[in-house]
């Protein structure tokens, strides 16, 4: 059988794309579906991301007084899908959300060793996107651009590394309860920050998430995203929002920015991922800078 020569591109779910995306079947991009966690019954049952709705995600989590867990750990997934795309292309670039908060890098990196062990024709490429949920798959989706244009897997990822740092991804959360359930801010600090109405804002750093700012409350939050945006939107290529079950707040922002912002604005509903971490009602920006 004659293999093709572009470069399959695969992303996980961190992403916040799915299978039926539609930006998912225009790019030809395979999705690694991740798993998100849910203490049941004493016992945590696991569930592939894909497996549950949005609505039916948030419901659980509300429901839920323990913080579900999202899950990086898809080596055997990867392997049968690295297999799979091994008889179309000896060509393969992986794409995963940031390996400080996920082992879904590690995992891929493993299952790509197996594969290439056992198929030494076939290269596959491993890449630590450093960010999650639409900072992610505005990596993956220029990874399949490129492949289309031809380019070879050397120079899909040359590229892509340099693109790394070029994407920003900046959240304000509703509250902190996620972030203290999740121990990432102590329980005193984070009932005194609910207390004062504390609305976070959140971005990441070397793959690290970090606090960025402070604010008291969402309008004002808000109005920092945009403030932060307009700071360097002449460096600004791309431009997208995202947000945790909160379309309306999304929509508003999408409003603030379009007088900033000379393109299309997508709105993506980010993914469990992001969710588990910033909790129902978040709104954030994904910017790919010059």
């Amino acid at each position: 059988m004659n293999k093709e020569n572009n470069v399959c591109v695969v992303v996980d779910s961190g992403s916040s794309m799915r299978e039926s995306s539609p930006e998912v079947k225009e790019r030809e991009i395979s999705i690694l579906p991740l798993e998100v966690k849910f203490l049941e019954n004493g016992t945590w049952v696991p569930y592939l991301d894909s497996e549950l709705s949005a609505d039916e995600f948030y419901n659980k989590m509300a429901e839920s007084k323990i913080l579900p867990q999202t899950s990086g750990a898809v080596t055997g997934r990867a392997s049968k899908l690295y297999e799979s795309l091994a008889k179309e292309s000896d060509s393969i670039i992986s794409i995963h959300i940031t390996a400080k908060h996920s082992v879904a890098h590690e995992s891929a990196l493993l299952a790509a060793n197996l594969v290439m062990e056992a198929n030494p024709e076939v290269l596959i490429e491993v890449i630590d996107s450093k960010i999650v949920s639409i900072g992610t798959w505005f990596l993956a989706e220029k990874a399949a651009l490129l492949s289309a244009e031809g380019y070879p897997l050397e120079d899909i990822k040359r590229l892509l590394l340099e693109t790394v740092p070029k994407i920003d991804l900046i959240t304000f959360l509703p509250s902190l309860n996620n972030l203290i359930k999740g121990g990432r801010v102590p329980a005193l600090k984070g009932m005194i920050g609910n207390l004062l109405n504390i609305k976070p804002i959140i971005g990441f750093i070397d793959g690290q998430i970090r606090e960025l700012s402070k604010t008291r409350t969402i309008s004002k939050a808000k109005q920092e995203l945009v403030s932060r945006f307009t700071g360097i939107k002449e460096e600004v290529v791309k431009l997208a929002i995202l947000h945790t079950n909160n379309e309306e707040g999304a929509r508003e922002l999408q409003m603030d920015l379009a007088s900033y912002y000379p393109g299309t604005i997508p709105v993506y509903e980010a993914g469990p991922v992001l969710g588990v971490h910033a909790g129902s009602g978040a709104v954030g920006i994904a910017l790919l800078k010059k």
